[in-house]
């Protein structure tokens, strides 16, 4: 395993200007990206991952991964990995209810989408901080579609005054009655895939969503390394659906990571890894986005340091690691 800062040294040339005009920032090297590949796939091979859903353990196991049903563990083997790497689209989009309000993700394109998912807002009206409520979902969201910055949208802000069994649903459906963009959501259960089809299909008609899913899901490993069931799960079913899938990993350097950052990079890195190649298992070829809301544990508070100098050195490396594969990818900007 990498476990130098060293390894994701800067280039000399840290700056570089896209051909669509855009700036980009190069962590890590080329040469760099190889190390942190060939340490990932040891990891994923020696330690592996622990999956408890039966479902996703004899998928893997169809595939050659080795079982461990006393601790739940799978070992991938390199193999695996890479073949199902090379299946996931380079470029893709993401429809959103009006083609106008598609975004494409892959190659140069940058593009930018909100931070969600809080729990509280401050009133317009009175100032005062409060927890956020389904209306609140709704104002926030026609003010998100109106914004020419944000291409894509992800559920802003928790309906406190829904169930939480369907809270995701309340707050997908007032997003989409209220924006023409794409929209990410975020189930927690897998049960409520088929249930956010319907929404969508009776949205602009069965056969017309089919085509163009206009929301996608994103589901979150638990470091370190585990695909647990709200997972494992919710990806599967989020991929036989025909849902563009963000596989995404939050590692705290420090904490839930090793914390040197080059180390944090690796884990981060085989637990997406991961959970890309259970999606291509289960629908080779099938949009898949990888993502990262990694960064660094605030020692003094216990907290997730959103917006540190470390948290920018691992996106911009996982940004990178992204590229390498020749994937979309997606970064928290802090």
């Amino acid at each position: 395993m990498i476990t130098e800062p060293a390894a994701i040294a800067a280039d000399k040339t840290n700056i570089t200007i896209r051909p669509s005009g855009a700036l980009g920032l190069r962590g890590i090297s080329h040469e760099d990206c190889i190390r942190i590949h060939e340490a990932s796939l040891e990891v994923l091979g020696k330690t592996g991952v622990i999956v408890t859903s039966a479902k996703a353990q004899a998928v893997f196991a169809d595939h050659g991964a080795r079982i461990d049903k006393a601790e739940n563990r799978v070992r991938l083997p390199p193999h695996l990995v890479e073949k199902a790497l090379t299946t996931i689209p380079s470029k893709i989009c993401i429809p959103g209810r009006d083609p106008s309000g598609d975004y494409h993700m892959g190659g140069d394109s940058l593009g930018f989408v909100n931070f969600g998912t809080t729990v509280y807002i401050n009133d317009l009206y009175t100032g005062k901080r409060r927890k956020s409520v389904k209306k609140d979902v709704a104002q926030v969201t026609r003010l998100l579609d109106k914004l020419k910055s944000i291409e894509i949208l992800i559920t802003v802000l928790t309906c406190t005054d829904k169930s939480p069994v369907t809270e995701t649903l309340h707050a997908t459906a007032a997003m989409l009655a209220n924006t023409t963009k794409p929209v990410e959501a975020i189930p927690p259960t897998a049960d409520l895939i088929p249930k956010m089809a319907l929404m969508g299909e009776a949205v602009i008609g069965k056969d017309a969503f089919r085509k163009r899913p206009f929301f996608f899901t994103g589901v979150c490993l638990v470091s370190p390394l585990q695909l647990v069931d709200e997972c494992s799960e919710v990806l599967m079913a989020a991929v036989e659906h025909g849902f563009t899938t963000s596989v995404l990993s939050m590692c705290l350097a420090g904490g839930t990571s090793p914390i040197h950052l080059a180390g944090t990079v690796v884990q981060h890195n085989a637990e997406v890894l991961s959970g890309l190649a259970l999606g291509q298992l289960i629908k080779p070829g099938a949009p898949m986005i990888y993502s990262s809301s990694t960064t660094s544990l605030d020692m003094r508070y216990g907290t997730a340091a959103v917006g540190s100098p470390e948290g920018a050195v691992l996106n911009a490396a996982l940004a990178k690691m992204g590229r390498f594969y020749n994937i979309p990818v997606r970064v928290s900007g802090g």
